[in-house]
């Protein structure tokens, strides 16, 4: 598996070029709707303690992702496959492992043959039907969205598609092309502007092949491909916003703070703590608003509240 980095919000036909991320092919390539999660590994650790502080945190810190990215239809097709049975072994290992459980009264050997088996499901469905077939995402960011994918050679097309925009020091003519008839961005020397008849294209859109000028281009970064003033119209009415939800990691732990102001809430008192500190420093790393910050300061304040009483109406109630 090869990783790309894919800056935020150009995981999108307009921003990305036509180059399979599974097969590395480039003929017949459509770009497909896909959907990635992700949340910290370390929060796997928290299981240890406490199932219930690992669920929520999760489900706080988890960060999701939609966009499109490029594949030849059997790759696709396959990548798909190997996700809905990945999804169905799951479900038969839930029902295998509850299986176990209620013959492990009974009988022991057979009931430990069947929780083994509900544990290997999951693994052999990933590994024979899942492994190398598509992409998976390794972290999400608010800058952008790592992910990891089969073919080598899309990787490094990829990569270089996204550094692209940059001008080059020195540029050759490709082959069968006279050195002075195209510049070092791909437009004939002497083109003009689609737009503007009077200035000289220096850039053909890399999308639909129009030329224009410098007061045309469009670019999502200084690095990338710019686009023309039609095709980028088009990349905005194209391009979903994600809505900005309010079931946000700093939201949630003001929310836990409040109901931890509540007395003897022993299992929420140290999930609402273990919340706002990662909360507040990731604000503070990853350069978070004040506002997240002041959430979580607040929630540990009112978390500490909580506790405080908490422990007080015991002591009080234990006396005599």
């Amino acid at each position: 598996m090869h990783s790309i980095n894919i800056p935020s919000g150009e995981l999108n036909e307009f921003d990305l070029p036509p180059v399979c991320v599974v097969t590395g092919e480039r003929d017949g390539v459509v770009f497909k709707p896909v959907k990635f999660s992700w949340y910290p590994r370390w929060i796997g650790l928290l299981v240890l303690f406490n199932l219930l502080i690992a669920i929520i945190v999760a489900s706080a810190m988890t960060k999701r992702v939609k966009g499109t990215l490029p594949f030849t239809e059997e790759a696709w097709s396959r990548w798909k496959r190997g996700q809905a049975l990945m999804g169905f072994s799951a479900l038969a290992s839930v029902v295998l492992i509850f299986t176990s459980i209620a013959l492990l009264v009974e009988e022991k050997p057979l009931g430990l043959g069947v929780l083994a088996l509900g544990a290997a499901v999951p693994v052999l469905a990933w590994v024979f039907f899942l492994r190398g077939k598509g992409p998976r995402a390794l972290r999400i960011d608010k800058d952008a969205i790592l992910l990891s994918i089969p073919n080598r050679a899309a990787a490094r097309a990829i990569t270089s598609h996204f550094l692209a925009g940059l001008r080059p020091s020195a540029w050759t003519p490709p082959d069968g092309q006279d050195e002075g008839s195209l510049d070092a961005n791909g437009a004939p020397v002497r083109a003009v502007c689609a737009r503007h008849e009077d200035i000289v294209a220096n850039w053909a859109c890399p999308r639909c092949g129009a030329f224009m000028c410098p007061r045309c281009e469009n670019r999502t970064r200084q690095e990338s491909l710019p686009l023309c003033p039609g095709c980028w119209e088009l990349r905005g009415r194209a391009i979903e916003k994600p809505p900005e939800s309010a079931l946000t990691a700093p939201n949630v732990g003001l929310l836990l703070g409040l109901v931890s102001l509540v007395p003897f809430c022993f299992i929420l008192q140290p999930v609402s703590l273990v919340l706002n500190i990662v909360n507040l420093v990731k604000a503070r790393r990853e350069g978070g608003s004040r506002l997240d910050q002041r959430k979580a300061i607040a929630s540990l304040v009112l978390t500490g509240l909580g506790t405080v009483l908490t422990v007080t109406l015991y002591i009080l109630g234990s006396q005599p």
